[in-house]
């Protein structure tokens, strides 16, 4: 597995840089977006076939893990990006804008754009989207030690882009957690950048 995204990745790369023009690129997002509902679907489609494993997952029990797997996105997340922030001299309201976007790149980029400054939301795009990256790259590799923890690495990611990759390595449970878990992400990161941008915060975060 680990060596077919590697291959496709570098082919991908040398085809654009060699043999693709600019004008391409409209083209290229309408292929991705078509083949990311393709792998989504089928994601979904092998998931749903499996009804025994659905029905042991919507238990009490499973609900309360997802809390925790919730709850260790995010303090993972924003964690690690003050962290990281720290030692690479991001300042520490920008550190924090930039890892709540837990993968969400389009959204984080769009907003922080807008709220914060080109720069920044440049930050968050590059930051999410390598998350993103990595996650796909990483989880063929990780899935040798363990399968429900990679559900926290890619973020808001696991419920799309990186659910068939966590369904393939990891199994279904982890794809089906995966999928809960982005789904409450991608409820919670807009009204944790609604909290973060607010006026009271922000004045707290520039001091």
């Amino acid at each position: 597995m680990i060596g077919i995204i590697f291959s496709a990745l570098f082919l991908g790369f040398f085809t654009g840089r060699f043999f693709l023009a600019p004008i391409a690129k409209p083209l290229l997002d309408t292929i991705l977006m078509t083949a990311l509902a393709v792998m989504v679907f089928c994601a979904g489609a092998d998931i749903g076939s499996s009804r025994q494993i659905v029905r042991r997952f919507l238990t009490v029990k499973t609900l309360g893990l997802s809390l925790l797997v919730l709850l260790a996105t995010n303090v993972g997340s924003l964690g690690g990006g003050l962290i990281m922030g720290y030692l690479m001299g991001v300042p520490f309201r920008d550190a924090l804008l930039v890892s709540a976007g837990m993968g969400w790149y389009s959204l984080s980029s769009v907003l922080l754009s807008a709220a914060v400054g080109t720069e920044t939301g440049t930050l968050a795009f590059l930051a999410n989207a390598l998350r993103e990256l990595l996650t796909i790259l990483g989880i063929p590799l990780l899935a040798r030690f363990c399968h429900l923890p990679l559900v926290v690495v890619g973020g808001a990611t696991s419920m799309d882009s990186t659910m068939p990759i966590l369904l393939q390595c990891a199994g279904r449970p982890a794809a089906i957690l995966g999928f809960v878990n982005g789904f409450l992400l991608s409820l919670e990161i807009p009204l944790l950048f609604a909290f973060l941008l607010s006026p009271t915060v922000s004045a707290f975060l520039n001091r």
